[in-house]
């Protein structure tokens, strides 16, 4: 390992003068790595930053440090794979954070493939993966620039090449530059593979530096060399439709095609099928008359597989043609994939836990206009289990229902209905999860998120929300929903006068009651998210009785206190239950893939959103018809811990859901313990006014389900912070537990059983140190003997 470092630094000296120079030579991991799941990371025998973990199902793990940004950058890295890759076996690199939507990072693995690629927001491509790396085990050399804000490339190197072979370059602006950020590595594992990569010689600096190219093979013999197809012309066919024109026939497979301030084209296809060198592609936004663009396309191949360097033009799009040339009018394209509104199908019941009745898992799906609507190219999302499923080519009657189930189930389903059976349709989740359709187009049509199943009853869609259904059967595929519970009337004596009301019995309203002030409550806000993550508002019904959410809205109030664009939780369907939690967010997977979830059904992904200033802002929740005030908080960033240094993922939660709201002491940083954020259930800070003063710290204790020791504390108050060790009979320190954590009032350390060498522990007897401190003064300190297994 040595030799190989001096290696690295004798190829590249800059690295010297690096703001981050990270070679992992000692057994420790450093104190700047930061992240929820780092103590599941260790240095492996072979100098490699590894995951460290034996997971009972698929997941994810990130590990990340603090870096400045600047308009020139560059990150280089070593990553190692042991063998392929796949979706649910990959690795991210998330270079650099605008904001909550507007991030870029290296994306290592796809589908059994080695490849390589720079991505932005999400899933969009910025260049292309060009080559897949055959060898196994592979160790490549990784390297990014960012020049000016605006030129991306990416190169790779392998052990037996000589330099650098560019990957790729794009051009794409960081329109908001910001000062800080996390470099950030999300390893994505399954229950049988997490240790496919590790990571070594992390190097990022403020500067661009030369990088040394790999030198052109020798040239082929005449008759065996092939030149790739170029580009003849771009012609704009519609404001929306371009064409591209080759020399040669052209493999669009992989291509991307983009317009500058639009986006990646959503359909592309052949107009020559027999040819293939004119290419039509279709943008979601049309192209504005005399301004300019950037059309560019990368990823093209020529039939034999030859990749095609990308390409970029400047074009101009003009109003007015040549005198004397008259163009036929465009017909619309029978190949586009058709566009439906939102809501034109929904998911109309959900049966996620069947019992030991002849019901099977299934979801029934409800075409609610009044033409037929065809499922070609819709894709169902299970966004809670992470899959995905395209539905067959089929039609929905206009009107009509279909109930989606397993390949399996569809034989025995006990009603005849319209079915759709999907080949391994994903399980539904008993405690409840979020689910999705798209349609071709890739418009979002539904979203729902369901709540705990009860057994052998599906939940049904109302007019008033969600409901178990009343049906006896358990359920109704396939048909109209049943009705919720409701009380018989008496039946009415035709020989008995009308009772008058009892005036002393208190009147009960025919329609609900609008939510009063402080019934629900904004509990725990995250303003300044992960690179990938989300935003998001998590709001608390602290009354007595169940209220719904519809009728309320939130805004930001601005610096005249005005309120900014005001945003309806319409589209929030169920009743928020008395003493539960509801999460609003603007991307759900951008919660789940950093938190652990208690409850999916208490996320809830909404479109629109205000969008939370990292340092202070004043967020109201308010009544939409007349904007009474239900709550309001005028939040800082500096309402976090002391402890907490980097406040990026980390949320603001309240302490005491009775106390004010703009009470800067009633808030806190969520512990670290939790990863920094409890969305949708009790804040890890949570005391109330009754709650004890006992404080404590339990040795750690084996938990056989998990496979790692648990250490359980009790606090009397939030904000303190704890160091925790390991010391053998002989007073020698071997493990480190804890390192100035951020705790919360009550919670759990988990701890693998690792020495710092990177082994596990012998069985035997050891000793747990354990020092609480409180940025009041406060310093506890806890010792007990306990055994390691």
């Amino acid at each position: 390992m040595k030799q190989f470092i001096l290696y690295l630094f004798i190829l590249l000296p800059f690295c010297v003068n690096s703001q981050v120079n990270e070679t992992f030579d000692g057994p420790m991991l450093g104190a700047d790595w930061i992240g929820k799941d780092r103590g599941q990371f260790v240095v492996n025998a072979d100098g490699r930053l590894q995951l460290n973990i034996k997971p009972t199902e698929s997941g994810t793990a990130s590990i990340g440090k603090e870096i400045a940004y600047s308009p020139d950058m560059q990150w280089e890295f070593d990553v190692y794979m042991q063998n392929q890759p796949s979706d649910e076996n990959k690795l991210c690199i998330y270079l650099y954070q605008e904001n909550q939507e507007r991030y870029y990072y290296v994306r290592i693995g796809n589908t059994g493939n080695k490849e390589l690629g720079l991505k932005r927001n999400g899933n969009g491509n910025l260049i292309l993966p060009q080559t897949d790396f055959e060898e196994s085990p592979l160790l490549l050399h990784v390297k990014v620039t960012l020049e000016d804000n605006l030129r991306w490339s990416l190169y790779y190197k392998t052990d037996d090449m000589e330099g650098y072979r560019l990957e790729g370059s794009a051009m794409y602006t960081i329109e908001e530059p910001v000062e800080r950020g996390n470099l950030v590595f999300t390893f994505y594992y399954t229950k049988t593979r997490s240790s496919l990569f590790s990571i070594d010689n992390v190097c990022v600096l403020n500067r661009v530096t030369e990088t040394p190219i790999e030198p052109d093979k020798p040239e082929e013999e005449p008759g065996e060399s092939e030149s790739p197809p170029k580009l003849l012309e771009v012609e704009p066919l519609s404001a929306s439709n371009l064409l591209f024109a080759f020399d040669k026939p052209v493999d669009i497979d992989k291509a991307v095609f983009s317009i500058s301030d639009i986006g990646d084209a959503y359909l592309k296809r052949y107009v020559d099928a027999g040819t293939k060198q004119f290419v039509s592609t279709f943008f979601d936004q049309e192209m504005q008359l005399d301004h300019s663009y950037t059309i560019s396309y990368a990823g093209l191949r020529s039939l034999s597989g030859k990749a095609m360097p990308d390409e970029a033009v400047e074009v101009v799009l003009r109003g007015e043609e040549e005198p004397g040339t008259d163009k036929p009018e465009l017909k619309p394209d029978p190949d586009e994939p058709e566009s439906y509104p939102a809501g034109s199908v929904v998911i109309n019941e959900v049966m996620a836990k069947p019992g030991d009745g002849r019901m099977v898992e299934y979801i029934e799906l409800h075409n609610t206009t009044a033409a037929t609507v065809s499922l070609d190219g819709w894709v169902y999302k299970n966004v809670t289990g992470k899959k995905t499923k395209a539905l067959p080519e089929m039609d929905l009657p206009a009107g009509g229902y279909a109930v989606l189930l397993d390949q399996e189930d569809a034989l025995s389903f006990p009603v005849q209905t319209l079915l759709i059976p999907i080949e391994k349709f994903p399980a539904l989740n008993d405690k409840g999860a979020v689910l999705q359709l798209w349609d071709a187009a890739r418009g979002k049509i539904e979203e729902v998120a369901y709540e705990a199943a009860t057994s052998g009853v599906s939940w049904e869609r109302g007019t008033s929300g969600w409901h178990l259904s009343t049906d006896p059967r358990g359920g109704t595929p396939g048909a109209v929903n049943s009705s919720p519970d409701k009380e018989e009337d008496p039946p009415v004596d035709p020989d008995r006068p009308d009772v008058p009301d009892n005036p002393d019995d208190p009147n009960i309203p025919g329609v609900t009651e609008p939510i009063q002030p402080g019934e629900i409550i904004i509990n725990e806000l995250l303003p300044d998210p992960y690179v990938g993550g989300s935003e998001y508002i998590e709001l608390y019904n602290r009354s007595e009785h169940s209220l719904s959410l519809s009728a309320l809205s939130v805004a930001i109030r601005k610096s005249d206190g005005t309120l900014s664009t005001r945003y309806p939780l319409t589209s929030v369907l169920h009743n928020l239950k008395a003493k539960s939690y509801l999460l609003l967010t603007k991307n759900l997977e951008g919660v789940t893939s950093f938190y652990d979830i208690a409850d999916p059904s208490a996320l809830c992904g909404l479109a629109k959103l205000p969008i939370l200033a990292n340092t202070s802002s004043t967020l109201v929740l308010f009544r939409t018809a007349d904007e009474i005030i239900i709550d309001e908080v005028a939040y800082s960033s500096k309402w976090h811990a002391h402890s907490v240094k980097n406040k990026k993922g980390v949320a603001l939660e309240r302490i005491d859901p009775d106390a004010a709201t703009q009470d800067a002491a009633n808030w806190t940083s969520a512990s670290e313990t939790v990863g920094y954020g409890t969305p949708g259930y009790q804040n890890s800070q949570y005391k109330d006014a009754s709650s004890g003063d006992a404080t404590g710290i339990e040795p750690p204790v084996w938990i056989e389900e998990s496979g790692s020791y648990t250490v359980s504390y009790l606090l009397d108050r939030p904000g303190y912070s704890c160091r925790a060790f390991v010391f053998n009979t002989s007073g020698l320190r071997v493990a480190d537990i804890s390192n100035h954590e951020l705790l919360g009032i009550s919670g759990k350390i988990t701890w693998s059983g690792v020495a710092n060498n990177g082994s596990p522990l012998q069985t035997g007897v050891y000793i747990f140190y354990a020092e609480i401190y409180h940025p009041e003064g406060t310093v506890k300190r806890f010792k007990k003997a306990f055994l390691i297994r």
